[in-house]
Formats: C-alpha cells, structure tokens, sequence
C-alpha cells in the first residue's frame, strides 16, 4: 500500500477568484494579503486545510525531483463510472496502486445512525463551561453517493453551527466544522487513510464569489472538469457568500466528536493545546472520536518572490507544491507539516525575514499523519494511538521518532513576532497511550513518569514541563521555549517495583555457653558447671 502525499493545493490547475475578502477587524490574517512590491508570487507555509477543495474524485500525478520538468495536472472526474475513474480500470499494477484518490467530506449527523459525520462540538472558556453548538446548515457544495460495492464512503458537505453567547475575537458566534478525509484505491476497494478535522470561526461576506462545481459538458478535458471555486482563503465560498476566518479569542476550549471510519488509526498531529483524546467503538465500520483541546497561536512565514529569480531549488518547489490564490495574488509553498520541504524552506528565508514573522493565525485542527520510526509499537493502525500538536511554523508531520531511548519530535519557526522584537513562544503536547510507553521500554503496570526536554540552539528554555496519567493516555506538554530549528524529547522512567515482602524467618534461640567453678568448704571442694555458676551455700568459690 503506497503512503499518501500530502494534498496541500488540489487546486494545481486554474483556481482563480473572482474576489478576495477585505480584511476588517478580527478578520484572521492572510498570508496572500502581503503587499507584493516589484514580486509576482507570496511563497508561505501553508497550513493543513487552509485550502478547501470539497470533495472530489480525480487521478493524482506524481512529484518531480527535476527542476528542468513540469509536474502533470490532476485529472477528475463526476462519478467513478467514468472509464478515466472507473475502479475497473484502476486496479493494482504489481505493488504499485494505480493514482486514483478521493476526497470525501463529513457533513453533520443526520440521524443516530448514519456514519462518518459530525457528531457535535461544544465550544466555551474551559472544558467544565462548554456551550453545545447549533446546526445551521450545510454548504453547497458536491457531493457524492457511496459506493458499497468499492468501499467508497462517499461525500457530504462542511457543516456551519452557532454558538449564542460564544463569540469569536471579531465578534461573530458562527463557526464552521470542516472534517475530510481522503482515500486512495488498492486491491479493488478504496481505503481511508488521510483524515482531517477542524473548526474555525466565521463571519460571512457577501461579493462576486463562487463555490466549486463540476463542468456539465461531458466534451471537458479532465483537468478542467472541476471549475473551482474563490478565494482559498475563505473557509467556504458559495456564490455570492465567502465564510471570513476569524481567530479565536483568548481562553478558548473545544470539544469535538465525529463518527469516523475504524480504519483511521495510529496517530494524529494537530494545532491544539493539551488535548483529551477518547476513541469509542459505535458500529462495524465506525468509531466515535472525542476531541477535547484549546487553539494555539501560529507564527506565520511569508514572502514575497519573484518567479524570474527562483532557484533550482525553488522551482520544484513551486512545481511540486503548485500554484494557487485570489485571482489577484498567486502564491504557492510547502505543507508545514513535511519537514523535507517546511524546514529547509524556512532555513531558506530566515535570514532575508531577518527571523520575524509576517503575522499570526490561531488554529484548532488535526489530522492523521504517518506511522512512527524507530519501533514496531509506534506503528500500529488499528487504533488511534495519540496526538502531537505544536504551535511551531514547522514541524515533523509524522508521529514521534524513538531514538537512543528517547521520543524525538522536531520543529522549526521564526525568532520574532511581526514586530521584530517579541519573541515567539513554543508549545508541544503529546498525548499517547499508556500502553505504547510500556511497550517501547517494556515497562510492567506500575506508574510511568516522564521528562521532556528541548534540544538544539542557544535558547533552550522550558517555561513549563507538565506531565499526567489518568486512564490509559499519558499526557505531557512543554511550554515557553523560543523557535529556531529545535528537537523536543521526551523520555520516560518507570520506578523498580517493590519487591514482595517476605515472612521474617524463624529465629533459633541464642545457646548461651556454659562454664565451670571450683567451690571449696574448709578442705572439700566441689566443681560446678552451669551457664552462670553459682556456689552451693556454705562454699565458696576457689
């Protein structure tokens, strides 16, 4: 089974905007908004479901390694009756999987029994003042049927809610649930592998927007049957309507439950802080995932390039990551989450940045991500075996690598906030079952303790180490270190059990040692052998 490649830009081919949002207070910053100079492209670091696709069906083309080629375009398709997607002409080839991939969005439960869809979300100041959201509708978007005979899920649409009494940093009381995932086809049946989930707060805006759809004309080449929608920036564009980001305000918690496939397994990354995690069996192919965290804050890295002077490097970048925008601003760059790409594109620009950030988002999301290195305990997918999540611009997208003893999970960012002097503020959380600390150091069923450290640059500082077990996950997060490019370790100790006390043995009496005297009485005398001898009366002892 071939590992997915992170869907960053599906939007590779022609998605152009009619509008971009104008930005008014509590609007969430947006890295193609930078002002561009003499430059014809922003290149940033783009975030997981910063760019909503909706759902789709399509032929995935490969990556270049040659700054000298042009990658292919995606393909797509209306329905997977059409031969270019039809599962008949798309089985296995030896070990390799034919491109065919899906994208499938989890609209909200409709019943108390339908599967993969949004359950509920709560939202308030902390996790013991939650306030249930109400459901206001869902976007018009594609959708497709499923397809039981393949082990297609089909797809619905993202959800939008409302929460009175809760309202964003802006102002608004709106939020919108986006939870995706997407699906790749081996072996005559598709298998879920990707799944993304978050939530973002809204205000709606109206002008010359569109929503994506499919192109009737049944004559359309396939890389340009999909006619995509506005503004990557909108949470969601139907015609006439862009859904504004907003950023969270300040002590905010989310709880978040969605009925997801049982094959979604093995760990999550995320933009959440401190997260509760509880994973609950509710059918034959579905499970109930609970998600319970705070957003966290994001630095953002953005630049403006011109594409005449890019380098080698540069170009397969651009061709690799694609090129999208506003219709007004092109832009294009690296997931954060894929190291090979974010860290040295960070490295790249850090000093022309002069270490400083462009601006912020506040985010609350997570997504699967790929099976952990080192151990075999690290690599399970049948079920959900914990979170990483980080505040960092940049990070390892997969789980924690176990070296030397040692869970390493690394991350990178800018020095500064946008106003040159402020430092940025790390965080990492890691939340994983008990059972895979026990497994990766064999450790028996007595307390698990854990340490967690930062490695790498000058500033090596912990403001704060917190660490936790309670119900079979383990707990611990970091908190207060500043960004370059840094490791964070975390190393677990177990105390040697008690030995079992055992019955004292029973003492022998002590044999106290016998002596002997001589006793005399005038001329007769007489021994005397006795532990303490004593002389008869009348005697006396010689």
């Amino acid at each position: 089974m071939r590992p997915f490649k992170a869907i960053i830009a599906l939007v590779l081919v022609a998605a152009t905007a009619a509008g971009s949002a104008t930005a008014a207070p509590g609007d969430a910053f947006d890295p193609t908004q930078v002002p561009l100079g003499s430059n014809d492209l922003i290149s940033y670091v783009i975030e997981d479901g910063a760019i909503q696709t909706g759902s789709l069906i399509g032929i995935e083309p490969q990556s270049i390694t040659d700054a000298t080629k042009q990658r292919d375009s995606w393909k797509w398709c209306d329905s997977l009756t059409v031969p270019l997607c039809d599962p008949v002409n798309n089985q296995s080839n030896g070990n390799i999987p034919s491109a065919l991939v899906a994208v499938s969005v989890y609209g909200p439960c409709e019943s108390a029994t339908q599967e993969n869809c949004v359950e509920s979300f709560a939202i308030g100041k902390d996790k013991d003042n939650l306030v249930q959201a109400t459901l206001i509708r869902k976007v018009k978007s594609i959708n497709f049927d499923p397809v039981p005979q393949y082990k297609y899920i089909g797809s619905s649409s993202i959800s939008l809610w409302s929460v009175p009494g809760f309202p964003s940093a802006s102002g608004t009381t709106t939020y919108a649930v986006t939870a995706t995932s997407r699906s790749g086809f081996a072996n005559n049946s598709f298998y879920v592998g990707d799944l993304f989930a978050g939530v973002t707060p809204y205000r709606e805006q109206t002008g010359d927007y569109r929503q994506t759809k499919i192109d009737p004309d049944p004559n359309v080449a396939p890389e340009n049957k999909y006619r995509w929608g506005s503004d990557q920036f909108c949470v969601f564009a139907e015609d006439g309507l862009c859904g504004v980001p907003q950023d969270f305000p300040e002590n905010t918690y989310i709880s978040l439950k969605i009925r997801i496939p049982n094959q979604v397994g093995g760990w999550f990354r995320g933009r959440i802080q401190d997260p509760t995690i509880e994973v609950r069996k509710i059918s034959n192919d579905n499970n109930l995932l609970t998600v319970s965290a705070s957003p966290v804050k994001v630095s953002r890295l953005v630049i403006p390039r011109l594409k005449s002077t890019f380098t080698d490097q540069e170009k397969i970048w651009f061709n690799n990551n694609g090129s999208y925008g506003n219709g007004l601003v092109q832009a294009s760059g690296p997931e954060a989450g894929i190291p090979k790409n974010s860290f040295p594109f960070i490295e790249a620009y850090r000093e022309p940045l002069k270490d400083t950030a462009a601006g912020s988002n506040t985010f609350w999301n997570l997504k699967t991500t790929a099976w952990g290195e080192g151990s075999a305990c690290l690599r399970d997918k049948s079920r959900i075996l914990g979170v990483v999540s980080t505040n960092a611009t940049a990070y390892n997208g997969g789980s924690p690598s176990f070296i030397d003893g040692a869970l390493n999970y690394k991350v990178s960012g800018l020095h500064y906030m946008p106003d040159g002097k402020t430092l940025v503020q790390g965080n990492y959380s890691l939340i994983m079952r008990s059972e895979v600390a026990r497994c990766l150091y064999g450790f028996t069923n007595a307390p698990i303790q854990a340490s967690v450290s930062i490695v790498g640059g000058a500033e090596a500082n912990v403001a704060t180490t917190v660490t936790n077990e309670s119900k079979g996950w383990i707990t611990m997060s970091a908190a207060g270190f500043t960004f370059s490019e840094k490791t964070i370790q975390v190393k677990f100790t177990q105390a040697a059990e008690a030995a079992a006390v055992k019955p004292p043995a029973a003492v022998a009496p002590i044999m106290k040692k016998k002596t002997t005297i001589t006793c005399v009485k005038g001329n007769v005398s007489k021994k005397v052998t006795a532990v303490s001898p004593k002389c008869p009366a009348g005697y006396k002892k010689k």
